[in-house]
């Protein structure tokens, strides 16, 4: 037991006197840039939701109905590669009595596809179409730009010298310099709209309307956070 006692102790002062404080004086900084773009591309989820209490029949009634869509998008110029299922189920919708047993109430389809637009003149012409073919369930449309890594690359460029810049900046003021950087870290990104729509419902009424869709602008953030060591 003393030979245990010893060998801890003597592990225990190896690590504190291995342990450093360090004293680096540093400087904490961000930077950022940013850009807005118009975008060039959308995505859309669109699908077909059908319900009854026989699960052949709704399933021959949303596939017939899917099969419209995809030909009715395909006439308006959407590539096969462009269309993505994303969603597909059938369940079973119950009821509980309160002996324990179950009632069987309907079945429930709902096949959904996600759809990329490449060309947004198009955009609404899709949604009218899937509308007027039977889609009832309309989501998440959102817009994006399709070569975006160069840009990303330049706002990174122009947020690492921010950062630097200002790290100078208040070390000139403290009386100190920059001497080099020490950590540095990422992120950003896209900032979006708010999707436009979510889960819309008996939308056919509308489809001679037409439905108005606006791409307006994305925002895209790079911020770079550093430290720096002064001196």
């Amino acid at each position: 037991m003393k030979h245990i006692l010893v060998l801890l102790a003597f592990v225990a002062a190896i690590s504190i006197t291995n342990a450093q404080v360090d004293t680096r004086r540093t400087v904490s900084v961000e930077g950022e840039a940013e850009i807005f773009l118009t975008p060039d591309r959308a995505t859309v989820s669109i699908g077909v939701e059908t319900e009854g209490k026989d699960v052949v029949t709704i399933k021959k009634d949303n596939d017939r109905r899917v099969r419209a869509i995809f030909d009715a998008i395909k006439k308006i110029g959407i590539d096969q590669r462009d269309i993505m299922t994303s969603d597909l189920q059938i369940q079973p919708q119950y009821n509980w009595k309160q002996d324990g047993r179950r009632e069987l109430i309907k079945y429930q389809m709902r096949n959904v596809v996600m759809i990329t637009v490449r060309d947004l003149s198009k955009l609404e012409d899709v949604i009218n179409a899937s509308v007027a073919e039977g889609s009832n369930l309309l989501d998440n449309v959102s817009f994006s730009v399709t070569n975006s890594k160069p840009i990303a690359d330049t706002l990174r460029v122009q947020a690492a010298k921010g950062a630097k810049i200002r790290a100078e900046a208040l070390a000139n003021a403290m009386g100190a310099r920059v001497v080099r950087v020490l950590t540095i870290s990422e992120h950003g990104g896209y900032q979006p709209p708010t999707p436009m729509y979510k889960a819309m419902r008996s939308m056919a009424a509308e489809a001679d309307m037409g439905t108005p869709v606006s791409a307006g602008q994305l925002s895209m953030r790079i911020t770079i956070n550093a430290i720096f060591e002064i001196e």
